[in-house]
């Protein structure tokens, strides 16, 4: 192997025995890796050093994760997310195993806003976890339901998964940010499609009942009293009509417009920066009152930055390093030079991207081993835009691979031991969700590119 391919082995390493062995955060491992990486550059050591450090603190995309941690701790603070859930239980509380129906589209529209599968479980866990329990679901299956939506974190942007990858250089360079996003969308409703259908077949096997009638609010009144959060959503939506369909073709054929200045908008700075607008306007009376309010916000909130900022950072340095080292060309003559079928390929990915997330999150294994799995997947005839889709579906398994942190948030929730949930989540999340990311990775559930 040549000098590039063993300085992202090396890489990868680092970071897993930092992780499994060493019990510290993260962050130290990727800046740890980037330092060891930078070695393997040799005499240019010292040269690569400052431009890859600043294209890592300067990346559009480390901004929009950033901010789109902010925005989710406001809509978090703001009780925004829970007024959503309550015109959902109104919506679809009524049906038999009407609980975690709501957990399930609860999960996907909080993906939209927050990317974390921990957040997303503890957040809409805490509502839904005692609905299902008083409507006769096992401890067990509410909290397996809970951990094995909060995948949506890692397939339906924006998040940090894809920021991530977007970070590389090679990926960069082959797809498009908003292509990337409506793909995103398209991969999202399939695994929301796939959470339906393992929540009706466990209804239907367990015979569960609707939501206590006493839990649901008519939707009028449900409406009444949150309609104004669904606003939120504007932020995503105000962007991709502008980034897509007639309204852009349009902006594209006028003189003070035209394709220049499209192509200057940076649609994952502008969601974020939308989101927040609406958020802050909607919530407003929900807001941290003065500045002690405000400072214990921004205390409590600290902690979501300082792994998912280092992260970020190290690995897009690291990436800028290991592409200046000449990583890709090497990667996909290594990738060329073994005669393995394309269906074997994909399925080798899956499995070592499922099996490195059970002791990292998502976003870690990513930044591990997101871009030689692009690589992987490039080589064999997977095109760029649907290996990316790809790899994060299988990311998304995290949350119901067992020891994963968001099925430790749901079991403390639901009081039970986590080891209780291993079966029913291999068998209704994990293992599905591994053959729908194969099948996309083929081309035989179609994915827009």
């Amino acid at each position: 192997m040549d000098t590039a391919v063993w300085a992202l082995v090396s890489f990868i390493a680092i970071i897993l025995f930092w992780a499994i062995f060493t019990k510290r955060n993260i962050g130290e491992a990727m800046i740890l890796g980037f330092l060891v990486t930078l070695a393997f550059s040799g005499e240019r050591a010292l040269e690569l050093f400052f431009p890859s450090l600043m294209r890592g603190l300067t990346h559009e995309v480390v901004f929009a994760s950033l901010a789109f941690i902010f925005m989710a701790q406001l809509i978090n603070y703001t009780g925004l997310i829970g007024r959503i859930i309550q015109i959902l239980n109104s919506l679809i509380g009524r049906l038999p195993g009407g609980a975690a129906y709501v957990n399930t589209f609860g999960s996907g529209l909080f993906a939209l806003v927050a990317g974390s599968g921990s957040g997303i479980a503890a957040t809409t866990g805490s509502i839904t976890i005692p609905w299902m329990e008083r409507s006769g679901w096992r401890k067990e299956h509410a909290a397996s339901i809970v951990a094995g939506n909060s995948g949506f974190g890692s397939i339906i942007p924006p998040n940090s998964t894809m920021f991530i990858m977007l970070g590389f250089a090679p990926v960069a360079a082959t797809v498009g940010q908003s292509e990337l996003f409506l793909a995103l969308y398209v991969a999202g409703l399939y695994a929301l499609i796939h959470r339906v259908v393992v929540v009706f077949i466990m209804t239907k096997k367990y015979k569960i009942q609707p939501v206590h009638a006493d839990l649901i609010q008519p939707f009028s009144q449900s409406m009444k009293a949150g309609w104004t959060s669904l606003l939120i959503f504007l932020g995503i939506v105000i962007p991709l009509i502008i980034n897509f369909g007639p309204l852009a073709n349009w902006f594209l054929t006028l003189e003070t417009v035209g394709a220049e200045a499209m192509d200057s908008i940076s649609f994952i700075v502008w969601v974020p920066v939308f989101m927040i607008l609406f958020t802050l306007a909607v919530g407003r009376n929900h807001l941290p009152k003065g500045k002690s309010q405000w400072l214990d916000f921004f205390e409590k909130t600290a902690p979501s930055y300082f792994v998912i900022g280092p992260v970020l950072i190290f690995t897009f340095a690291t990436s800028a390093v290991l592409n200046e080292i000449g990583l890709t060309e090497q990667l996909q003559a290594l990738m060329t030079s073994f005669d393995v079928p394309k269906g074997l390929m994909v399925a080798i990915v899956g499995i070592v991207i499922t099996l490195v997330a059970t002791p990292l999150a998502t976003s870690a294994t990513i930044a591990t081993i997101g871009l030689a799995s692009f690589g992987a997947l490039t080589a064999v005839g997977v095109d760029p835009l649907l290996a990316v889709v790809t790899i994060m579906m299988f990311g998304a398994t995290e949350g119901s691979t067992p020891t994963s942190g968001p099925i430790y948030v749901a079991t403390g929730m639901a009081k039970i031991g986590a080891e209780k949930t291993y079966i029913p989540l291999l068998l209704f999340y994990t293992i599905p969700l591994m053959i729908i990311s194969w099948l996309i990775g083929m081309g035989i559930i179609p994915i827009p590119i």
